[in-house]
């Protein structure tokens, strides 16, 4: 079974490693922020999915800890290296907040 990492210590960021990178892999930093994604965002209550990029085969591009994203991703897609495919699970804090992002994404989603 895949090991679940803490990636905050206050269990708002969680991490399930599905495939590991290759050992060579990179990873995102301050001198390479650029990243492109696959993504399928899912409510953890439902698995309802709320949005993806594999619907269209599409890239999501953006640059880690320049806040373009949520909280989570910018803390999870810097511990993760071309190739990795993982599972994020994040607190509303780390996500879209309290309110959420109606319609699609409710309030104090996880």
């Amino acid at each position: 079974m895949a090991e679940t990492i803490d990636l905050t210590g206050d269990g708002g960021v969680l991490k399930t490693v599905i495939r590991k990178a290759k050992d060579d892999a990179i990873s995102p930093s301050d001198s390479l922020p650029l990243v492109d994604v696959h993504y399928e965002g899912t409510l953890a209550e439902n698995g309802e999915v709320f949005d993806t990029t594999h619907e269209d085969n599409s890239i999501f591009s953006f640059e880690v800890g320049q806040g373009a994203v949520i909280k989570a991703w910018d803390i999870a897609l810097r511990t993760m290296k071309v190739g990795e495919i993982a599972k994020i699970t994040c607190r509303p804090e780390y996500a879209y907040g309290s309110p959420g992002s109606p319609p699609e994404i409710p309030a104090k989603f996880v």
